[in-house]
């Protein structure tokens, strides 16, 4: 008995086949991780700007409250062991208003904070881990 000789070379071609598909699987897995990753990386800086403008917000809450400072634009940064928010950047903005209400004046404090990290711009000084946050809050002291 002779070999059929039109069978020859058939293993071959679905050996490549077999090699070519899993080699795309595997590449989209990587990049389906990479995606996941900077996903969630994006996602710890977006918590991370978000607590930076409520901090900002509380800083200027109380500054406004106890002694009614309360400047239209202000620029904080964070500074000393707390890593984590070192690199934002907090622009406060602040607007006063007096209400008379009875017999009594209450001092009403409009506060925006912009907490910002990365660049923001067009073209080439673009940063694409830029993320922000903004928050608005109205406080006023409680009527004597």
């Amino acid at each position: 008995m002779r070999p059929d000789r039109s069978q020859k070379g058939f293993s071959l071609l679905t050996a490549i086949f077999l090699l070519v598909v899993v080699a795309g699987l595997v590449g989209y897995m990587v990049s389906l991780a990479v995606v996941q990753h900077s996903t969630q990386a994006m996602a710890v800086q977006g918590a991370r700007a978000l607590q930076a403008a409520r901090s900002g917000l509380d800083y200027a809450a109380r500054r406004a409250l106890e002694s009614g400072i309360c400047p239209a634009s202000e620029m904080l940064s964070f500074a000393g062991d707390e890593a984590a928010l070192r690199a934002f950047r907090v622009t406060l903005q602040c607007s006063a208003s007096t209400h008379v209400e009875a017999d009594s004046t209450v001092n009403v404090y409009r506060i925006t904070a912009l907490a910002e990290s990365g660049s923001y711009a067009q073209g080439g000084l673009a940063s694409p881990d830029y993320v922000a946050r903004r928050l608005r809050m109205t406080v006023s002291a409680p009527p004597p």
